[in-house]
C-alpha cells in the first residue's frame, strides 16, 4: 500500500469522533467535497484500500460504507481485502467501526506473546490452544440483543483475538460457524482505539458473553487520541468473566495501567506485577474433557508420561505494565 493509502499513522487517527449513531456523511458544507470523501471512502469496500484522500482521521464511528450487500458478498470483501476486525455487517449494511492503528496491533501483540510464552510448553499436544485472531465467528442465523430489542439476523462479529483449546468438542448446535457446530472460543481479546466504548461494551456482553459462548473476554480501552502525534496516555482494561457476574449483569474486574489515570492524576513509576489480569485454566479450557487435563495413570510397572498441561502457570498472568510499553513506545 502506498503512502497516500495509508491512515495508520498518529496524525491520521487523530481528532476522531464517536457516536452510536451510523451516519452517512461527515457535516461537510460544500457538496463536491461531500461526494469526494463518499466516493474515496467507499474505495476501501470496492479495492481494499485506504486512500489519505477519504479523510477517515475525520470519519464518524461507525460509518456505512455500502448498503444491500448480500452476506456471502460481505464475507468475501472481508477475507479477499484482509479486513477483519474493520467492518461490521448487519442486514445488507456494510459499516466500519474500527481503524487500523500501531497502538491497536501492538497492544493485540504484547497480550499475544505473554499467552504464548505461558502456554509453550504444551504446543502441539491435545492441550493447545488455537490462536483464532481477529476471526470472523458465527457467520450464521443468531440471536443478537441490541440496544433497544433483540433481533434475529445473520451477522459475523469479529474479535480482535481470540483462544480456543485445541480439544474443546464440537457441538450440536449454537457454534460459532455457518454449520453451528464448531465450538467458540473460551478467551477473547477487544481493543477500543478507534471504536466507540459502549458500542464494544454492548458486543462483549450481548453477544461474546451470551450463555454457552464465550467463556472469559479482556476489553482494553485506549484513549481517543487528540492532537497529532500523541502518545495515549489513558489505558484501561476490564476483564469479564462468566463465572462474575451479580444479579444486574456482568461485574468485570477494572485495571488502570496508562500514564494517567481516568480522573487526570499521573501514574507514577509503574512496575511489572502492578497491574495484572489473571486468567485461571479451568476458565481457558472450559468445556475439555477432564482426561485431556489430567490424563489417566497406565497401568504398573508403566510410568505416567509427563502431563504437558502441568507446565502452564495457574492462573496465567497478563501483566498490563508489557501492554503498556508497548503502546509507549510505538513509532509514530
Amino acid at each position: 500500500m502506498s503512502t497516500n493509502q495509508n491512515i495508520q499513522s498518529t496524525q491520521d487517527t487523530a481528532a476522531i469522533s464517536f457516536t452510536s449513531d451510523i451516519v452517512d456523511i461527515d457535516d461537510v458544507d460544500d457538496v463536491f467535497e461531500s461526494n469526494k470523501l463518499k466516493k474515496y471512502r467507499k474505495y476501501w469496500w470496492e479495492t481494499g484500500q485506504i486512500y489519505s484522500e477519504a479523510r477517515w482521521e475525520k470519519a464518524i464511528l461507525p460509518y456505512k460504507i455500502a448498503t444491500e450487500v448480500p452476506y456471502d458478498t460481505y464475507v468475501k470483501h472481508t477475507d479477499k481485502y484482509n479486513i477483519h476486525g474493520w467492518w461490521e455487517w448487519n442486514n445488507g449494511t456494510v459499516c466500519v467501526v474500527k481503524l487500523p492503528s500501531i497502538f491497536h496491533e501492538n497492544c493485540i501483540g504484547a497480550i499475544f506473546q505473554q499467552i504464548s510464552l505461558a502456554t509453550d510448553g504444551v504446543m502441539s499436544t491435545n492441550a493447545d490452544l488455537f490462536y483464532l485472531g481477529a476471526t470472523m465467528l458465527a457467520k450464521s442465523i443468531t440471536n443478537y440483543l441490541q440496544q433497544k430489542d433483540t433481533k434475529t439476523s445473520k451477522t459475523g462479529k469479529e474479535a480482535d483475538a481470540s483462544w480456543r483449546p485445541v480439544s474443546k468438542p464440537p457441538v450440536n448446535a449454537g457454534g460459532s460457524d455457518t454449520t453451528g457446530t464448531q465450538p467458540w472460543p473460551n478467551l477473547v481479546v477487544e481493543i477500543a482505539y478507534t471504536e466507540d466504548m459502549e458500542r464494544v461494551r454492548r458486543k462483549v456482553e450481548q453477544y461474546w458473553l451470551q450463555p454457552d459462548r464465550v467463556h472469559d473476554v479482556i476489553l482494553i480501552v485506549i484513549d481517543k487520541p487528540i492532537t497529532p502525534v500523541t502518545t495515549p496516555s489513558v489505558m484501561t482494561a476490564y476483564h469479564y468473566c462468566i463465572n462474575n457476574q451479580d444479579i444486574g449483569g456482568f461485574n468485570p474486574t477494572m485495571c488502570e495501567f496508562g500514564t494517567i489515570d481516568l480522573q487526570g492524576t499521573p501514574i507514577l513509576n509503574l512496575q511489572p506485577g502492578q497491574r495484572v489480569i489473571n486468567i485461571q485454566l479451568a476458565c481457558l479450557y472450559h468445556g475439555v474433557p477432564p482426561n485431556v487435563l489430567n490424563p489417566p495413570l497406565p497401568s504398573p510397572p508403566q510410568l505416567p508420561p509427563p502431563n504437558p498441561f502441568a507446565t502452564i502457570p495457574n492462573p496465567i498472568v497478563i501483566d498490563l505494565y508489557h501492554v503498556r510499553f508497548a503502546v509507549l513506545n510505538c513509532i509514530v
